[in-house]
Formats: C-alpha cells, structure tokens, sequence
C-alpha cells in the first residue's frame, strides 16, 4: 500500500467519528430547550391565558397552542370558554422561537404563582405547558410590555424572566393570528 492511501485511510478514521460528534451537537444545539420535539413540535399544548378580574367575575381570552402550531383563541368567562374565535398556524420557526424563550425564561422553575404586589381586580397571565403552570398578577392596566419595561429596572427577576415568555408569546399570536 503506498503512504498516500494510508495517510487518507487514517485521516477518514479520525475525520468520521468527529463529524458524527458535531451532527449530535448539532442537533442537541437544536433542540436544547427541552422544550421542542426532535420534530420540531413543542412537547406539550401551550395555553396563554390574558384574564382581568372585575365584577363578573374572572374574563379574557385564552390561546391553546397545539404542539404543531395549530392555535385557537377563545374567549371566557369565569370557568366557562366559549367556541374559538379564531383559529391559526404558528410555523416551525415560531414553535423554536417560543421554545427558546421558555428555556431563556427558566419556565421549568418558576413557581405556580410568581409573588406580585396585591391590588384590586388584578390582571392575570397564566402561561401553562402540559400539566406546569405559571400565573403572574399585575395592575390592572398594566400591559406585559409596561410590566416587563418597569421590571427590567429591577435586574433578572422571575417576574421579569415569565413576563419575557409572555410578551414573545402574545407577540407571535399577535403577528400569525391577527386579521390580515
């Protein structure tokens, strides 16, 4: 055997398990949240609840997002949701973008319900995927864009990391659902 096919010969050997090492961490490094299928899908059905308390009672509108992407907005009333209003796709990329966000927001350890200043009628966000959910109390005029801008003054906070999640949420529904 000449010395060139030997010298090919080892540098495939030492060439090919390398590349097998970087396709895993390439796809590791895609689905390092945790939070998305090796399909691409999420692994649970997301809902993002957007509530105020009033004198009826407990009203707002809650978004399911399937693990596909398929969406569906409804309205409710206390404990009672009434049929989807509207009815969506979020693409692949949007069900990453939302993946990320719950892995950079730390969703997994947030407690149930994130401690808030008490107020009067307050307004809820509740994000939930799969049987783990997340409830945060704010104003109740204070939208998820102002809450998060005041809360940022205050350093990472979990308020801060669940109001992150929420406002990247709410603004793919916003963007994918919205009458065109």
């Amino acid at each position: 055997m000449n010395k060139s096919y030997i010298a090919k010969l080892i540098l495939i050997t030492i060439f090919m398990p390398f590349l097998g090492f970087m396709s895993a961490m390439a796809r590791s490094t895609f689905n390092s949240s945790g939070y998305l299928k090796q399909n691409g899908h999420l692994i649970g059905e997301l809902e993002f609840r957007n509530a105020q308390s009033g004198f009826v009672g407990i009203t707002g509108t809650v978004w399911t997002i399937l693990p596909d992407g398929a969406t569906e907005g409804s309205r409710f009333i206390n404990d009672t949701v009434l049929s989807p209003y509207k009815l969506c796709q979020l693409k692949r990329h949007d069900l990453a973008t939302i993946a990320n966000s719950l892995s950079q927001g730390n969703f997994i350890e947030l407690p149930s319900e994130i401690p808030s200043q008490p107020t009067v009628n307050p307004h809820h966000i509740t994000i939930r995927l799969g049987e783990k959910s997340s409830t945060l109390k704010l104003q109740p005029d204070e939208t998820i864009k102002n809450a998060l801008q005041a809360r940022r003054n205050q350093g990472e906070t979990l308020q801060a990391g669940f109001l992150n999640i929420a406002l990247k949420i709410n603004q793919l529904i916003q963007h994918r659902c919205s009458d065109n």
